[in-house]
This record gives C-alpha cells, structure tokens and sequence, in this order.
C-alpha cells in the first residue's frame, strides 16, 4: 500500500507542475488526427495499458490530398497494462513530413501510467511520457530565390541551415475513467525544447494542452426494438498549442462489429485572422472489426475559407490488433472502459 501511495504521488505531482506550467511563445505545429481515439496514447500518455490487452496500433493521414507537397504523417503504438504493478506501459513512434524540403519531425517515446482504483468502475490513471525526437529538412529538395537569379544554379549562397536537430521531449497526463464516461488532461512538449533548425537561433516548441472526454449510453441492451448490442457515444477534444487552438466534437453509433461516425472540427465561438468563422472541417468515419483486429478509414470534407476543392480533403486510415498478453492460469475479471475506439 505504501508503494501504491508514493508512485501515486511521483505522478500526480509531474501531472500537477503540467497544469500550473504556462505554454510559451512557438511557431512550430504538430498534426492532428482525426481518429485519435484509435490511437489514444499520441494524445494522453494515460491510455498507456487501459485495457488488460496488449494493443498494436497504427494510423497514417494524408492532410490536403489535393495539394502538392501537402502533409503527411502516422503513429505507431504498442501498450499493455501489468496487474501486478497496477501499470500501464506503452511506446509511441510517430513521423510527420510536409512541403517541398521534406521538413520533417521523427520522435519516439516512452509512456507510463498508474492505474489507481477507486472501485465501482472508476479509476484515476496518472501518466508521465519520456521521448526523443529529430526534425531534419532535405536541403537537396529546395529551391532559394539566390539560384532563381544566377540560372537555376545547384548551390545557394544563403546562410547555412542545419540539416538536423535532435532534442528531448516530455509530456504528462491524467485520465479519470467512470463506468460510462471519461475525461483526461494531457500537456506534450512539457519541456519546451528548442526545435529550431539554425545554428544559434532558439525556436521553443510551445506546450500543447488538450482536454478530451466522453460518455457512452447503452441503446440495445433494454429496447426490444434494437435487436443488437449498440452503443451511443459521443466524445470531444479541445486542445491548444501556443496561440492556436482547436475545438473536435463528435458522436459514434457503434453497433459491433461496424461504427460510424460524424465529427464537427472547429470552435464554437472566435473567429480567424481572415475575419471569418473559426471552422475547419466535417470528419466523416466508418469502422469495421472485431476485439482481434479493427479497421477504420475518416474522409474530412474542408469548410474553412481554403474549400474542399482546393485542399481536396483529408484522409485517414487506422489499423489495430490485440491480444492476451498475460497467459497465466488465474482468475482476471476483463476490466471494460467507455472509451471510444474510432
């Protein structure tokens, strides 16, 4: 009990100084997924082990499809939860690319969590994430305005750009879990590392806060009229990374194996620097599978001022398997969550 006691401290006070640490001043932005319940732990470090599965889980989005040189990125995830320790663990690789330099950001983590069980279905699960990451920019696959006046020559005369920056990255996070809902807190770049590229020149990757939850209501197992297991769910995710900051909200009607979904990605009030109202896109997503495996795809249709027949939209695609890790011969009673998997 007293062991129980003190990691429950450790990573209540890491999940305390996130929330009293301001975010600072940054240009750089992370992707964002629409699926991100499909892989939960890129988001919050607390999903590390929820279930008592171990989950292999990947996503890769193609951002803009219609414009060159557009944005790409994906997640791998693998975590599994260990009774005896009452924890989570997890590792996370994630690698985003975009524009014509190939700008890209490579980073791997390792995540933690305790699961602290309050009984009658709910528990509070404390995390703390440890990662590495490298942004690097193909130099070859640039053009500067210096080679457009001297014919299109092979070199630059600009100042020198690193090709390469390789920095520590933290986050922290918390997940409260009730019988039908949950709701959790998470800050990436806990740390505000120097991301920048040139030599000498300091760019802090600013803090990304995000704050997500959800419930899930039963509609079949009472309705003689359903003649299926269904679920209703409906989840959101606010989160903010230096001066931007996003508002998604969704609801999914899961009837195992298939779900859909319609997700709205914007703010419900505020307006862009345009002058115009602060929305983005309306996320369309169907997923097929069982508690083996799932497949999910989400199409979102742009409704910001660029127009669908400009960015020609985004896509995404989602992979998972689990399975039984722990084989021992003892009693486990399944520990089920709320949580959405789309």
């Amino acid at each position: 009990m007293k062991n129980f006691q003190s990691r429950l401290f450790v990573l209540g006070a890491a999940l305390g100084l996130a929330l009293v640490s301001g975010p600072k001043q940054a240009s750089a932005q992370d992707m964002r997924f629409t699926q991100y319940n499909a892989i939960p732990t890129a988001v919050n470090p607390a999903y590390a082990g929820i279930t008592d599965r171990a989950r292999l889980t990947s996503i890769y989005r193609n951002q803009w499809s219609g414009m060159p040189n557009g944005f790409i990125g994906y997640h791998v995830g693998y975590d599994f939860y260990n009774r005896d320790a009452h924890s989570g663990f997890g590792v996370l690789f994630s690698k985003e690319a975009a524009g014509a330099g190939a700008l890209s950001t490579t980073r791997i983590a390792l995540q933690y969590a305790f699961d602290a069980n309050f009984g009658n279905g709910w528990s509070f699960r404390p995390a703390m994430q440890i990662g590495g990451a490298n942004r690097s920019v193909d130099m070859g696959r640039l053009i500067f305005g210096d080679q457009l006046i001297r014919e299109d020559e092979s070199g630059s005369l600009e100042g020198p750009l690193g090709a390469s920056n390789s920095y520590l990255d933290f986050a922290a996070g918390g997940l409260l879990i009730g019988p039908h809902m949950w709701l959790g807190y998470s800050v990436d770049h806990l740390n505000t590392p120097n991301a920048s590229l040139y030599e000498g020149y300091t760019e802090l990757l600013a803090q990304k806060h995000s704050v997500h939850g959800g419930f899930r209501m039963d509609i079949g197992a009472n309705n003689p009229k359903v003649h299926t297991d269904a679920d209703f769910v409906m989840a959101f995710n606010y989160m903010k990374h230096g001066m931007f900051d996003q508002m998604d909200v969704g609801a999914y009607y899961d009837l195992k194996p298939f779900s859909v979904g319609l997700w709205w990605r914007g703010l419900p009030i505020g307006h862009t620097i345009e002058g115009g109202h602060d929305v983005d896109a309306l996320s369309f997503i169907i997923g097929y599978g069982t508690s083996d495996w799932q497949l999910g795809y989400s199409y979102d249709i742009t409704v910001s001022t660029l127009g669908l027949s400009t960015t020609g939209g985004s896509h995404e695609i989602v992979l998972r398997c689990g399975w039984d890790h722990d084989r021992r011969n003892r009693p486990v009673v399944p520990r089920a969550v709320p949580c959405v998997t789309f």
